[in-house]
């Protein structure tokens, strides 16, 4: 589960290993049909090679990109699929329903229909296989009664689940079975080599130790797993096909022992990597304003951190330290204070936050700055009155793109925006977020500002 740019002969998912896998008779039944079906998918990928037309199955998976063999084989078996318009969309995240949908169909378990989960519905695509899964023991859902089906599969979910689907597969080979790990003193041996081996949840430890342990997956060239990192699609591709379609290339030496991080090191502007790019896709999700998700700490990624340090009660420091790394892994969409339909504003001076509500669900989370000291800012129920659309110098200073909702007080943007208290009694937010905002503030929008 690697984000595997450089593949090399030992930190790589998706490779194929030589045969058997397991010392001398082991998994004798298993080894069989895993073989036979590693040999059927391999000749009909390399019948499909032979013919330039047919060699290549989705655009935007090209035969040097390393997850090429195992989404062409999974494409093939008719386990993956691709957007209508032929493309597979590899970085982009799995879901939990699209990964059991491809565990069921390499199982080759039977649909079945029971109402386990309330978010999983008879007539969704994924229902069969959902409940085939859960009778098989190999989904057990979220709190709740949830499935969560379109919710990003993170490293460490998929880890156990191919975990449970290989076991599954052993059935009663005891021989085989006896390979796995599962006294802690074996786990923890064979995640010595990850640096946030802590920050792996307890549930799924052993099941990271035996996928590291079998080669089904490694870690970052960093020396971190980033267990709660969303799992991409061609790395769901290469998990499948090492564990389920042919022989893992097991490890037999657990990585050499490396000092254990108590959390992750701090990201700032100028900060870049698979850490950010993941806070960024997370803080989007759930309606901050991070900019594009492209891996780098920039200053809508900053805004987009103060924004939920103030929501969460963080320290307001537009970087993300231990506790933003932890409250951001389980943090939800804001609420709004007031149930009215309609696109609307709440400002949150206490949070000093500015929410855009539409139909009762915030879309936008940004962070202010209202009346400081002696300009306070009005309180209470109002609606856009009037704005403009360019910088207005006033007497009190630079105003851009003003959205006046009382009087002579208004939202505008400012190259000046603290995370405190500031302003003449107006509420100031960033030029970049004045440009969002404008076009969906019309006149008579409702505001709300409270305490």
């Amino acid at each position: 589960m690697k984000d595997l740019q450089k593949p090399d002969n030992r930190r790589t998912i998706g490779r194929v290993a030589p045969l058997p896998f397991l010392p001398q008779s082991s998994a004798r039944v298993w080894l069989r049909a895993t073989v036979l079906v590693a040999a059927v998918a391999l000749i009909l990928f390399l019948i499909w090679s032979g013919s330039d037309a047919q060699a290549q199955t989705f655009r935007d998976v090209q035969p040097s990109d390393w997850y090429y063999g195992p989404v062409e084989v999974l494409a093939g078996m008719g386990t993956v699929r691709g957007d209508p318009g032929g493309t597979f969309r590899p970085y982009a995240p799995e879901t939990r329903a699209e990964f059991a949908s491809a565990i069921a169909a390499l199982l080759h378990l039977t649909p079945t229909y029971n109402a386990v989960f309330s978010d999983v519905f008879v007539g969704d695509s994924f229902a069969g296989a959902v409940g085939a899964l859960y009778e098989a023991g190999i989904v057990q859902g979220s709190a709740g009664g949830v499935f969560e089906p379109d919710a990003e599969l993170s490293r460490q979910q998929a880890a156990t689940l191919v975990m449970r689907a290989y076991a599954y597969r052993l059935g009663s080979d005891l021989e085989v079975s006896a390979e796995l790990l599962t006294g802690e003193e074996e786990v923890a041996l064979w995640l010595q080599g990850f640096k946030d081996r802590a920050a792996i949840a307890p549930a799924h430890r052993a099941s990271v130790a035996n996928v590291y342990h079998l080669g089904v997956v490694s870690g970052f060239d960093d020396g971190r797993f980033y267990p709660f990192l969303n799992l991409t699609r061609a790395q769901a591709a290469g998990v499948l096909y090492a564990a389920l379609v042919v022989a893992p290339p097991v490890r037999y030496e657990p990585a050499q022992l490396v000092p254990g991080e108590a959390g992750y090191p701090t990201a700032r502007e100028g900060s870049r990597g698979p850490l950010v790019a993941w806070m960024e896709r997370k803080l989007g999700a759930i309606s901050y304003q991070p900019g594009a998700v492209d891996g780098m700490f920039d200053a809508r990624t900053a805004e987009a951190v103060m924004a939920f340090q103030k929501v969460e009660g963080l320290d307001r420091t537009g970087t993300a330290g231990d506790a933003v790394w932890s409250r951001v892994v389980s943090a939800g969409r804001p609420t709004a204070r007031n149930a009215v339909s309609g696109t609307r504003v709440e400002v949150d001076l206490t949070k000093q936050a500015l929410l855009l509500v539409a139909d009762g669900v915030v879309e936008m989370t940004v962070p202010i700055a209202s009346g400081r000291q002696g300009w306070r800012t009005p309180t209470g129920t109002f609606s856009v009155e009037r704005k403009l659309p360019y910088w207005r110098r006033s007497a009190l200073g630079l105003l851009y793109k003003p959205v006046y909702f009382r009087g002579g007080y208004a939202i505008h943007g400012s190259y000046s925006v603290p995370p405190y208290p500031a302003s003449h009694g107006c509420v100031r937010v960033s030029v970049f977020t004045m440009d969002i905002l404008y076009p969906l503030l019309p006149l008579g929008a409702r505001v709300d500002v409270y305490y």
